[in-house]
Parts: C-alpha cells; sequence; structure tokens
C-alpha cells in the first residue's frame, strides 16, 4: 500500500462576462441577441429558451434549451449512442469546450446515458426515450473524481442537436503528498458511524473528491468512498455512499448538533386565516397573481442524520427550509433523526406532511421506500400507503401536499433504467391523493449537504419543480456510482406524477414563482421521467 497520496491546488476556471458570451456562441450560436443577469451563485445569458450559466466559484458552465430538455412533450429523433458519441467529442472538440487535461489526469470511458418517459394510460404502459447523453468524467491515474464537480456532459436532442452541456474542471495549480489513512482504519471509523444499524455488507474504494460547480474548492483531495447495505425490518436497504478522508489532509467529517427530543404534543403553528378559508373551500388553484404577502404556503423536512451515519443530512435538510423562510412561507416541521417519526408520513399525515405544500426528505432508502424513526417500525414501505390513487384518499395531497422530494437511494428504480427496478408507476400510484409530483432517485447516491438548498434555489429562481430537481441532483450527484443493477452503475434522478384530462403537473412551479396545476384528484393517467446524473 502506498505510504502517501497527492493532493492538488485548484483555480476556478475563467468567470467573466466576456467567457459568458463566448459560451452563447459555442453551445447554442446565440450572439447578441441575449440579456444577462446575476444569480447568488453564478452569471445568467439567457436568449428566449436558451440559458447558459457560469458558476462564479469555479467557471462550471450550465447550458439548456428549455424547450427541448426534460420536456415529455417534444417528439424527438435521436442518435444512436455509436452516433450520439461522435456528435458530441465533434461538438466539444470543433467548438474547444473539453478542457485540455495533462498526466496524470484523463477522461475515463464516456458514460452514455439520457432522459427516458413511461407514461400508463387505460392499462398500457409506453416508455419513450426523450434525449441522449454523453458524460465525460475525469479519472486521476485510475482513480475516479467523485462528487459532480468534475463531469463534462453533453446532451443531444432531435436529430443529434445540442440541447444542453454542463460541467467544468478546476485548473490544477500546485501539487503535494499527504500521510495515506491505513484502510482498516477507515474500515473502523465507518463502522462507528453506523454502529446504530445493522450492517450486512461493506466494501470501500478510493476516489478524489471535485465539489459541485457552485461550490468553492480549493484542493481535489483523495477520499475513500465507503458503500454498504443495512437491513430494517425486512428491508435490505443501500445506504448514501459516504466519503472518508482518506488521507490526513482531511477534512475531517462533522455533524451538527443533535435536536432535542421531540414533545410528543408537538404541533405545527397555524399559518394564516387566508390558507385555513382556502383549503376549506376545496384548496382551490392558486397562482402568483393571487399571491399575498401572508403567504400561506408550507415547507417541511424530514431527515436521517448520525443515528444513519449521514453527516450531510442535517445541513441538507435545513437548507431547504431556510430557502423557503427567507421566501416568507411557513416551516411546519424540521424533524431529525429519533425526531423523525414514521407516523408523520402516515398515521398523523393530515398533521405533518400532509399539512405542507413542499416536503423535503433525506437519509436512507430503497425502491421500496425510506427509513425514518419509532414509533412504528422506522421504514415507510410503498404498501403502507395504499394500493392506488383513491377519490377520496387519505394521504398524500388529500389535505394539502403538492410536491415531495426524496434525496435518498431511491424510491425510483424501475426495469426500465436497470434489471430487477419493477414498475414504479405500479410501486407508487397510492402515494397519489391529489398530491403533485414525487421525486427521488432510481439509484444509489452520495451523502450531501446541497440538495436541499439549491432545488429551492432554482424553484425559486423560476424553473420548474422538476427542473429544479434534476439540475441540483446532475450538478451534485456523479454520472456512475460503482453498484450493480438494480441501484447502478448510472445514477437516475427522477419525477414521478399523476393527471387527467386538462391536469398535467409537469411543469409546476413552486408557489409565487409560475403556473401550477390543480389537483390531479381522481387521475387517468401516471407518467414518470428520469435522467442521468
Amino acid at each position: 500500500m502506498k505510504d502517501s497520496l497527492p493532493i492538488y491546488r485548484l483555480e476556478p476556471q475563467d468567470t467573466s462576462v466576456k467567457r459568458l458570451a463566448m459560451l452563447g456562441r459555442q453551445i447554442f450560436g446565440l450572439h447578441d441577441e441575449f440579456r444577462l443577469s446575476e444569480t447568488r451563485d453564478g452569471k445568467v445569458l439567457r436568449n428566449a429558451h436558451h440559458l447558459v450559466e457560469i458558476a462564479n466559484a469555479s467557471g462550471a458552465v450550465w447550458a439548456a434549451d428549455e424547450s427541448q430538455m426534460w420536456r415529455p412533450s417534444v417528439s424527438a429523433e435521436l442518435p444512436g449512442d455509436d452516433d450520439a458519441l461522435s456528435i458530441a467529442k465533434d461538438f466539444l472538440h470543433r467548438e474547444g469546450l473539453l478542457p485540455a487535461l495533462k498526466a496524470p489526469f484523463s477522461y475515463g470511458k464516456p458514460v452514455i446515458g439520457g432522459t427516458h418517459f413511461a407514461l400508463r394510460k387505460d392499462g398500457k404502459r409506453q416508455n419513450r426515450r426523450l434525449d441522449v447523453q454523453v458524460v465525460y468524467p475525469v479519472m486521476v491515474d485510475k482513480i475516479p473524481v467523485v462528487g459532480g464537480g468534475s463531469d463534462l456532459t453533453v446532451t443531444l436532442g432531435h436529430k443529434g442537436s445540442v440541447i444542453g452541456f454542463s460541467g467544468g474542471w478546476r485548473t490544477v495549480v500546485a501539487e503535494f503528498d499527504a500521510k495515506m489513512i491505513a484502510p482498516d482504519k477507515v474500515k473502523e471509523q465507518f463502522h462507528g458511524l453506523m454502529s446504530q444499524m445493522k450492517i450486512e455488507s461493506f466494501d470501500m474504494s478510493l476516489a478524489y473528491y471535485a465539489a459541485p460547480s457552485f461550490t468553492a474548492q480549493e484542493f481535489l483531495y483523495p477520499v475513500y468512498v465507503c458503500r454498504a447495505t443495512a437491513v430494517f425490518g425486512k428491508q435490505r436497504v443501500p445506504l448514501r455512499q459516504v466519503m472518508l478522508a482518506a488521507t490526513d489532509f482531511g477534512p475531517p467529517l462533522t455533524f451538527g448538533e443533535p435536536q432535542a427530543k421531540r414533545p410528543k404534543s408537538a404541533k405545527p403553528a397555524t399559518v394564516s386565516k387566508e390558507k385555513a378559508k382556502t383549503e376549506a373551500a376545496g384548496k382551490l388553484r392558486r397562482s402568483f397573481a393571487a399571491a399575498t404577502v401572508t403567504r400561506p404556503w408550507e415547507a417541511g423536512t424530514s431527515w436521517i442524520g448520525q443515528s444513519g451515519g449521514l453527516a450531510g443530512s442535517q445541513a441538507n435538510a435545513q437548507g431547504f427550509v431556510d430557502e423557503w423562510a427567507a421566501a416568507g412561507w411557513h416551516i411546519d416541521f424540521n424533524w431529525g433523526d429519533a425526531n423523525a417519526w414514521e407516523s408523520d408520513w402516515r398515521r398523523n399525515d393530515d398533521t405533518w406532511v400532509d399539512n405542507a405544500d413542499f416536503v423535503f426528505y433525506t437519509g436512507h432508502a430503497n425502491m421500496n421506500g425510506w427509513v425514518l424513526s419509532k414509533p412504528d417500525d422506522g421504514f415507510l414501505d410503498f404498501a403502507e400507503i395504499g394500493a392506488g390513487p383513491q377519490t377520496p384518499g387519505d394521504l398524500w395531497g388529500q389535505s394539502d401536499l403538492e410536491w415531495a422530494t426524496i434525496a435518498a437511494c431511491g424510491p425510483l428504480q424501475d426495469d426500465l433504467l436497470a434489471s430487477g427496478g419493477g414498475d414504479v408507476l405500479a410501486r407508487w400510484d397510492g402515494a397519489f391523493d391529489g398530491m403533485h409530483i414525487l421525486m427521488g432517485y432510481g439509484a444509489i447516491t452520495f451523502d450531501n449537504t446541497d440538495e436541499g438548498r439549491k432545488l429551492a434555489q432554482y424553484a425559486k429562481g423560476g424553473s420548474t419543480i422538476i427542473d429544479s430537481w434534476f439540475r441540483t441532483a446532475r450538478e451534485i450527484q456523479p454520472a456512475t456510482n460503482g453498484a450493480a443493477a438494480p441501484d447502478g452503475p448510472n445514477v437516475w434522478v427522477g419525477a414521478m406524477w399523476v393527471g387527467k384530462d386538462g391536469v398535467d403537473p409537469v411543469n409546476d412551479h413552486a408557489w409565487d414563482y409560475g403556473s401550477v396545476a390543480n389537483d390531479p384528484t381522481s387521475p387517468t393517467w401516471l407518467a414518470a421521467m428520469w435522467t442521468t446524473c
């Protein structure tokens, strides 16, 4: 075993407006017909449906033709995988968009992915591919780079046209060595973190961590990626992958302060008389024009952090509720670890989960459900929420819930993505008793601190709920996870929704930030969409 591993000092790419304008020309052929603006994290160029953004922290790029990317209404004639590789390679080299890497850095084998759409109507399911994606991962010698901050992705639409480009590479400016930590010590550390769970299997491998493009990063450093499966009752659950320091350079793993014990009598505060009147009248459709200064919208979060060995979950959940609180929303709940009761999602959902408009969970999950805490058995199984949409139903959306996000290792696996994933439309249809969209992953993912914050930020910026979630996942998770089917090897982010004639939540925006569909009660069809991270 080596005694040391190299650490690399980094600098961001050019983040100037001049480079942004040049990227608009290179990617979409835009010239002077655009407008410039700034967000909290970057500089933005927009021309009608074309968006190009540079991240201030890294110089990485996000570019999308928003009329084409992640749009089930678009019918595209797509290139095959081999042609897509050739088109993407020619595009990157012609436009000079593939950063030149010097040894020991190189590009790994491209990953072919894309966006898939599934629709079930009248008892029949149809699957359709919406785009093709070519992802270029980065390697350090033979060690992969993970973390979402290095992959370059080209998205191809109708007849091979470029409809998306994302990624970047921070420039390496210096190198030094750090003493390597022995694998047996890391294994001992991992099992200490997971001591509250029944671990069934474990393995780990080396990687380098590249932070998401919107995050400042001074050093590229090695980590051990730790993978494990735990048993919760009758469920085998693949855990979110945890990264532990591979050298004494660090960084150390830190957890937030534990929450005080939750009072049994706790209930969310009443937010406004206007909301009560709205719900009493059947929760009429609300729109940006109808919003008032009281903003009677609500958010909440449940999370498994220290009890599940996840150092990122608490900050991940806090970022979500902080963003909505800053927008004037009421925060109904923020329950973590032993306070994140399963009963909030089922027996007492009218008081908690279904009392909020937007709910975010982060922790551990599989395709069948996600881990919560007692009372009850501590695992919310799809079989516990009903066999299908009911009218009137008694779970999610019957009262108030529009959107739920499960930031974990599921629950949207499907045979369309990998063998053994089952049929997500049959498995989770019982969740929709008026709820609009269920979002999550269809593969094993990495623990992190940023999903909740970025999801809310993009939604507050005017993107649709699904676009906000898909972009968040693309920027944070790597394209592959090293796992076998049905939980890998590609990392899929997904969304499932239901509708009927005249009601389709696919283009829902957050309240106050765009249009929202009527509640899809008595739905006549179910749909799902996934894209590779």
